[in-house]
């Protein structure tokens, strides 16, 4: 079992690697060297609430950099911390570089990662144990950017480090206490368990922001979320991504001795408090990964989404629980309770909010797999009536808000299934036998 595991971490830690390089690689191709490196600077140094398009702000190239560089860190910090990788490795990884297109850089992370690692260190615990969860608590980094490039009040720099890493340290402290709470609220149905620990974090933090800062200095409405969006490129990040999860789909084919064998049976999960990388391996992992992402990225396709950081950003978070949940079977109910409601909303699915709010609504897949496709209609319908409204809760400062949004539906909805709803007849697919990793 642990060469079995040893070499899953080996894969693991190469399909990170790839992924990296390939963003960092497609970002000299995209422009000029020199307007690449500006691009990332002005990231690095740019306020990051809800919603700030990386894109936008420096360019293709600086955010394909920051997105690679933002995976090479991840990728190190589990590596050097020791961590032990599974589905949910997965799922930091990808959230992580999936919001580097909107609200996390390569410095606005570090206060967070520290004050984690101080946490582990008043457990008395390895910080690898926590490594995932640092990456998570990086939902609130926007508040470090505000600390330090502050839109509406000038004081000085050094200054600013001393206020992000006072936030920064007293969020990574409170982050992991909060999170495993949270867990417990909305039991294991929404896969973007961080989301919800962070949008209360968020709203506690935010309005004492306002009521100790912004209100005694009259800036209180002055105060607004970001709105700084890119035209998108409908071209470059469909090829890109397509090529991206084609090739993950093939190499999960080889891993998995060259078939799909046993992808059925992952089918067969619910989704709920399901790890499948340790019951299923690698290569249908990857599998799953890319045929999910191909299912999404065509469903954007013909819908017409606007292919900008958030989008892009966005449909990397779907396919981050690849390896811990969600399977086409179980998001497409979701998806579908979006384009019902959308024939009586006022608004269009190809709108970047709501293209955005779909992909974080996908965390419900759990409540689609345990009590049936229709419900997981009903779950995605509510999410999208929800999700427009909670960034103001928060400020804008958790970009996990999609995902805050499934931790409300999901702490609704999930107590009234349990008590009136009967599980769906599963066949209990069978742990993989995965000799070939």
């Amino acid at each position: 079992m642990s060469g079995t595991k040893l070499s899953t971490e080996k894969i693991m830690y190469s399909f990170f690697f790839a992924f990296s390089i390939i963003m960092i690689a497609a970002a000299f191709f995209v422009g000029s060297v020199g307007d690449m490196f500006s691009g990332f600077v002005r990231i690095l140094t740019s306020a990051q609430a809800l919603t700030t398009d990386a894109c936008a702000v420096g360019g293709l190239g600086g955010s394909l950099l920051n997105c690679g560089l933002l995976g090479l860190i991840a990728l190190a910090l589990m590596k050097f911390s020791g961590a032990k990788l599974g589905g949910a490795s997965i799922g930091a990884f990808f959230l992580t570089v999936g919001f580097s297109f909107f609200g996390k850089n390569c410095l606005n992370i570090w206060p967070i990662i520290l004050g984690v690692w101080l946490f582990s260190r008043i457990k008395k615990e390895p910080f690898g144990k926590y490594a995932n969860m640092s990456l998570f608590a990086c939902s609130l980094s926007p508040f470090i950017s505000e600390s330090l490039f502050n839109r509406n009040i000038e004081y000085p720099l050094a200054l600013g480090v001393v206020i992000a890493l006072f936030i920064g340290i007293l969020i990574g402290v409170a982050f992991p206490a909060v999170t495993a709470h949270a867990a417990t609220m909305h039991k294991g149905h929404n896969l973007f368990n961080a989301g919800l620990s962070a949008g209360f974090l968020a709203f506690l933090f935010f309005a004492i922001y306002k009521t100790l800062v912004l209100k005694p200095m009259e800036l209180e409405s002055k105060y607004a979320l970001n709105g700084i969006l890119s035209d998108g490129f409908p071209v470059f990040f469909p090829v890109l991504l397509g090529c991206i999860f084609l090739a993950s789909l093939l190499a999960g084919f080889i891993l998995n001795e060259k078939s799909f064998k046993g992808y059925i049976g992952l089918l067969g999960r619910t989704g709920h408090n399901c790890d499948f990388t340790a019951l299923d391996g690698m290569g249908r992992v990857l599998i799953n990964f890319g045929l999910l992402g191909l299912v999404c990225l065509a469903y954007f396709v013909i819908i017409g989404a606007p292919f900008t950081g958030p989008t892009v950003g966005s449909l990397l978070c779907i396919v981050c629980w690849a390896g811990n949940g969600s399977h086409p079977r179980n998001v497409l109910p979701i998806i579908a309770g979006y384009v019902l409601v959308s024939f009586l909303a006022a608004w269009n699915l190809n709108t970047q909010a709501i293209a955005v709010g779909i992909c974080f609504a996908t965390g419900l897949s759990p409540i689609s797999g345990r009590w049936g496709w229709h419900w997981g209609v009903v779950a995605g319908a509510l999410h999208s009536c929800l999700v427009s409204y909670t960034a103001a809760i928060h400020g804008g400062f958790n970009v996990y808000n999609g995902g805050f949004t499934s931790g409300l539906v999901a702490l609704m909805l999930v107590p009234v299934l349990e008590t009136f709803c009967k599980e769906i007849s599963v066949k209990k697919a069978p742990k993989a036998a995965v000799k070939q990793q």
